[in-house]
C-alpha cells in the first residue's frame, strides 16, 4: 500500500509540474482575483479514497472559496427535506447551453422554471426551498453538512468573498423566480444563503474529502456516519455528470467521464463512485468558466487509472472463465 501511495504521489507531482507551465493562460473573474485567489500559478490536487487514505500534491496549504461547487449542498438538503418529486416541481433536470447565470433559459421555457439546480437560478430556488426559519438557520444547516463532509469542524465562509457575491444579477434571478412562483418570501431569507455558501473556504484536502463522501454513497469515509441517503447522492452524481461543468459538461463527460462540479475560483470536485474523491485547483479559467489546469489534470488522472464511469471495469473478471 505504501509503495502504491508513493507511485500515486509521484504521478501527481509530475502532472502538477506539467500544468504549472499552462496555469497562467486563462482569466480569473475580477471579484475573485480581488478578494480570493490572485496566484495564477497555484495548481494543486488531492485524492481521497473511500477507505480514507489521502494523497495530495502541489500548493495544497492555501484556502479558496467553493463558489458553484457549493450548489450541491442546498440541492442535497432540499432533497432530504422534501423528496425528489416535490423538489423537481421547482426546477428542471436538463443541461443548459447558456451561461450559468442566464435569464433567457427560463424565459424560453413554457413553465419558466430554472433548467436545473446547478445553474444560479436553480441553486437560488433550492436555497429558498430548504427548511429553516431564516437565512441564518439555513446557512448553518449548509455549514453543518459541509463541515462533516470536509472533516473541518471550524469550516466557515470568507466575509470579503461573501460581500463581493452580492450582485444585481443574482437579485434579478431571485425576483424572476419569485414572480413565477418558485420562491416565496423576501430576498433576505434566501439570497444571503446563496452568497455565503459560495464563499465557504476549503483546502484542497477538504475538497477531496467532500468528494469522497459523494463517491462513498453519502457515508463519511473518516467517521462512517451517513451524511446523505444514497438516493440523494445518486441525484447529485447525475447532475454532476450532466450539468456540473457548465456548458462544457458534455465534452467533459466524453473526455474525462467522472461526475464533477466546478466553481469559478478554479476548483473542481470529482467523485468516482465506490472508489475515489478528487479535488483539483487551478485559478485560471477557460471560456466556459472552468479551470484550465483542473480539467487537464482530471483527464490525465482519469486516463492513467481508467476512472471514467463509462469505461469497462477491468478489475471485474469474467467469472465464467
Amino acid at each position: 500500500m505504501e509503495n502504491m501511495q508513493e507511485e500515486i504521489l509521484e504521478y501527481l507531482e509530475k502532472i502538477i509540474e506539467e500544468e504549472k507551465q499552462l496555469a497562467r493562460r486563462g482569466e480569473i473573474p475580477d471579484y475573485i482575483e480581488a478578494v480570493d485567489n490572485n496566484d495564477h500559478g497555484a495548481v494543486t490536487v488531492s485524492l481521497t479514497s473511500t477507505n480514507g487514505t489521502t494523497v495530495r500534491a502541489g500548493d495544497y496549504e492555501g484556502r479558496f472559496s467553493l463558489q458553484s461547487i457549493a450548489k450541491l449542498f442546498p440541492l442535497a438538503i432540499a432533497l432530504m427535506d422534501h423528496g425528489s418529486e416535490e423538489v423537481f416541481k421547482y426546477t428542471g433536470k436538463a443541461p443548459t447551453g447558456n451561461v450559468y447565470h442566464s435569464l433567457i433559459q427560463m424565459e424560453m421555457q413554457e413553465k419558466e422554471k430554472p433548467l436545473n439546480p446547478l445553474v444560479n437560478s436553480g441553486a437560488i430556488v433550492m436555497c429558498g426551498l430548504m427548511k429553516g426559519k431564516d437565512a441564518e438557520e439555513k446557512i448553518e444547516r449548509i455549514l453543518s453538512l459541509a463541515r462533516k463532509m470536509t472533516g473541518n469542524p471550524d469550516l466557515s465562509y470568507n466575509e470579503e468573498v461573501y460581500k463581493a457575491e452580492d450582485q444585481d444579477l443574482n437579485r434579478a434571478l431571485f425576483y424572476y423566480n419569485r414572480h413565477n412562483g418558485f420562491i416565496e418570501g423576501e430576498f433576505e431569507d434566501t439570497l444571503p444563503v446563496y452568497w455565503k455558501m459560495t464563499a465557504i473556504e476549503v483546502t484542497i484536502e477538504e475538497l477531496s474529502n467532500m468528494a469522497a463522501v459523494i463517491a462513498n454513497h453519502g457515508i463519511c469515509v473518516h467517521s462512517g456516519e451517513e451524511l446523505m441517503p444514497s438516493d440523494v447522492v445518486t441525484t447529485l452524481k447525475a447532475f454532476m455528470i450532466t450539468c456540473g461543468m457548465y456548458d462544457q459538461s458534455g465534452s467533459f463527460a466524453l473526455e474525462v467521464g467522472i461526475p464533477a462540479k466546478s466553481g469559478v475560483s478554479g476548483s473542481i470536485v470529482a467523485a468516482i463512485p465506490g472508489k475515489l474523491g478528487i479535488g483539483v485547483m487551478g485559478p485560471d479559467l477557460n471560456k466556459y468558466s472552468n479551470s484550465i489546469a483542473g480539467i487537464r489534470m482530471l483527464k490525465k488522472i482519469s486516463d492513467k487509472w481508467k476512472l471514467s464511469i463509462f469505461s469497462k471495469d477491468e478489475s471485474k473478471k469474467d467469472e465464467s472463465k
